[in-house]
């Protein structure tokens, strides 16, 4: 048998649903690429589930809020590149979060076709709320790391970032 185990079903007659897949123990737990995305993936649906829950909004859209709290009238292509996907992606956080009164949309004065956007005070709101949310979500998800150890980790991560954007 190889060294990568090999996902485990129950049989119809046992139990209709899978058992819980994992990796330990196999060649993925070594890979860089697959535990970086692996657990992305994890933090992206457990902060959705967060934001949804505290403030009704998706995490694009908070990010979305984020980064316009940060850079006022940052537009739609500083968000993508920040970010980092798709600009219908941020399209349709950006048309959602200003359906909500959460955000506004200003036509560039040296270009009519460029907009820029800006948070409404709702949407600042609804941001100052959110810093929490995150605080709280950040405490979870490194809580037992120390002082240290979590700004080892953000140094870590910075690093890749700054290589891969080499």
């Amino acid at each position: 048998m190889s060294t990568i185990k090999r996902v485990r079903l129950r049989t119809a007659a046992s139990s209709q649903t899978a058992q819980p897949q994992t990796t330990a123990g196999t060649a993925f737990e070594a890979s860089l690429s697959f535990l970086i995305c692996a657990l992305g993936r994890k933090i992206d649906v457990a902060a959705e589930r967060q934001l949804r829950k505290a403030l009704d909004i998706a995490l694009m859209e908070w990010r979305v809020l984020e980064v316009i709290a940060v850079e006022e009238a940052a537009p739609p292509g500083r968000i993508i590149s920040v970010s980092g996907v798709h600009k219908a992606a941020v399209s349709r956080a950006v048309n959602a979060l200003e359906k909500r009164g959460l955000l506004k949309r200003v036509a560039a004065r040296d270009h009519g076709l460029r907009t820029h956007l800006f948070l409404t005070s709702a949407g600042r709101a609804v941001y100052r709320r959110g810093i929490g949310e995150r605080e709280r979500f950040e405490e979870q998800l490194l809580g037992g790391l120390s002082g240290k150890q979590r700004k080892n980790v953000i140094d870590l991560l910075q690093h890749v970032m700054r290589s891969f954007d080499a």
